[in-house]
This record gives structure tokens, sequence and C-alpha cells, in this order.
């Protein structure tokens, strides 16, 4: 997945997203959202043609990059899981 960091700072990242790709934003706008360092995530979808679905982060007291990283880590470990979860269960199961 190609990704584009469109402004960085101190307490402010912007991340252009592949096109298509938009409905990761979705859980991982959540999971920001419940961080107490972050004072707003948020994503923008544009226009489908002419922009790129963009995450904006904002934190306070922790740079965005660090915080970004901890949540899309702890994402993948929970949906990790979960696919280790449901292989287990579905091969008790027969169709």
């Amino acid at each position: 997945m190609e990704l584009r960091v469109v402004e960085k700072s101190s307490d402010l990242l912007r991340v252009e997203m592949p096109r298509g790709e938009e409905t990761l934003l979705i859980p991982l706008v959540e999971a920001l959202q419940k961080e107490e360092k972050v004072v707003e995530a948020r994503y923008y979808l544009g226009h489908p043609y002419l922009e790129r679905p963009t995450l904006v982060l904002k934190t306070k007291g922790e740079r965005p990059q660090q915080v970004l990283k901890r949540v899309l880590k702890d994402l993948a470990d929970l949906y990790g899981d979960l696919l280790t979860d449901f292989e287990k269960k579905a091969d008790k199961v027969k169709a």
C-alpha cells in the first residue's frame, strides 16, 4: 500500500491513502479517537476521481507518528488474532 505524507509537524499529520482503500480509514479513525493524546482524528474522502482519501491526525503531548504507529500495530494484532481464531473454527465446521 502506498501512503503519501502530505503534512507533518510536531502535533499534526496528514496522510493520503491509495484510492480504493478508504474502508481501512473507518476502524483506524475509530481506534485513534479512543487514544488519550489524540485531539482530532478524521478522514476526508473527497472526489473519487480527483482526490485521494486523507487521514488527518492531531495530537497533544505526543508526536502523531508515534500514536499512528501504535494504533496500527494494535489493529494488526487484533485482526491477526481474529484471523487465527476464524481459521481454527472454520476448520471444525463441515460444509
